[in-house]
């Protein structure tokens, strides 16, 4: 899903994956139609974050994330699949996953970044903090020391040695250090 957005007078595209029932919906109502024009007014939707309470928009990245991150699978996981020459048929969803957090960054980012003055790039950036003061205390303290722990100093030395310490002990990998070329 692409969604067009317009950060302070700028209009941009930002591509989103949709899951496999969401695109063969789309592309097969789409495909009945038979024009381009019809999916780029489908697809074009303006969008000011400035205009969106903090609360809906953690809201709605985390129900957009919600089902992306649900699917992937336990052996996506434990076959280390997503860090494989066929990560795309070994973990789909492990890559879906990663291939979304990067967007949602990168969107995140580049909102900041294209503010046509420095005043609107500190409104843009107060928002993102304030998305991010949702977080009750207790949870910004684990966020401070996860953090911490996956500095990407010495090539995640903190992270690597922690994991080492875990012998045995479920977790659920950071996809997006491991899976980086995504």
């Amino acid at each position: 899903m692409g969604i067009m957005y317009q950060a302070n007078g700028q209009s941009s595209v930002v591509h989103f994956n949709a899951t496999a029932s969401e695109r063969s919906s789309s592309s097969e109502s789409l495909s009945d139609k038979g024009s381009s024009e019809l999916k780029k007014s489908f697809d074009a939707v303006v969008f000011d974050i400035l205009k969106v309470t903090p609360e809906e928009y953690a809201s709605q990245i985390t129900l957009m994330d919600a089902p992306v991150f649900k699917a992937i699978q336990p052996e996506e996981l434990a076959s280390c699949g997503w860090n494989k020459k066929e990560k795309y048929s070994s973990a789909p969803n492990a890559v879906a996953f990663t291939r979304r957090f990067n967007h949602v960054t990168f969107w995140v980012v580049r909102e900041i970044l294209h503010a046509q003055t420095l005043k609107i790039r500190a409104e843009v950036l107060s928002h993102y903090i304030k998305t991010g003061k949702l977080l009750s205390r207790k949870d910004k303290t684990t966020f401070e020391k996860l953090e911490y722990l996956m500095a990407k100093e010495d090539n995640y030395k903190r992270l690597r040695e922690y994991i080492s310490t875990l012998s045995m002990t479920p977790c659920i990998p950071y996809l997006g250090k491991i899976n980086e070329a995504i």
